[in-house]
């Protein structure tokens, strides 16, 4: 049996690292420059496991690249040779928070458990998930972006108790005075010919 274990906060193989790198900062929700920084992977310890094709970081997990920050108490890597299929990071919570681009705020993502599914380009926010961007805020049991499509869909949970976990969501003012700003423009304009 092919078994690694490594303990110590270095990143490990090249491979997984480059497909963590698809998960944080594909398709434009970063920084221009984030995929040309070091990317810095500390954790109490590292596992390898050739066999099940897994790379395992554990322990106070802080992942760095640029804008882009991950925390959480562990993170797997699923795959092997290219061909990887998930990335997952579990923690109560786990974190992660990127600066989409210059001038604007970091969005964050939380939850207890936040998966991105490569080969679907789909990111779940899974257990007490939560997504904050440019003031606007939305929570619930889980969050699901579809990055190809753009498209965010949330849901909530019952409870123990027989409660409902509704989903919410929070737009600040400016937001919806921006909005109204330009509907308003848009409604004053008309053809001159």
């Amino acid at each position: 049996m092919k078994f690694r274990t490594y303990t110590s906060s270095f990143a490990m193989a090249k491979a997984p690292v480059l497909t963590l790198l698809l998960f944080l900062s594909s398709h434009g929700q970063a920084l221009p420059d984030d995929r040309l920084q070091n990317l810095l992977i500390q954790a109490d310890s590292a596992e390898l496991d050739d066999l099940n094709g897994t790379t395992t970081y554990a322990g106070a997990v802080i992942v760095e690249q640029g804008s882009m920050k991950i925390r959480a108490e562990k993170v797997v890597i699923y795959g092997r040779n290219d061909s990887y299929s998930k990335v997952v990071a579990v923690g109560k919570p786990a974190y992660m928070s990127q600066i989409p681009k210059v001038g604007q705020q970091a969005v964050t993502a939380q939850a207890n458990r936040l998966e991105y599914r490569i080969t679907d380009e789909t990111l779940f926010l899974i257990d007490n998930a939560a997504f904050k961007q440019e003031g606007t805020s939305l929570s619930g049991n889980r969050i699901e972006y579809d990055v190809r499509k753009a498209v965010v869909k949330a849901g909530g949970k019952s409870s123990a108790q027989g409660r409902d976990k509704r989903v919410k969501m929070v737009i600040p003012p400016k937001a919806l005075s921006g909005n109204e700003d330009n509907q308003a423009t848009q409604n004053k304009q008309t053809p001159d010919e």
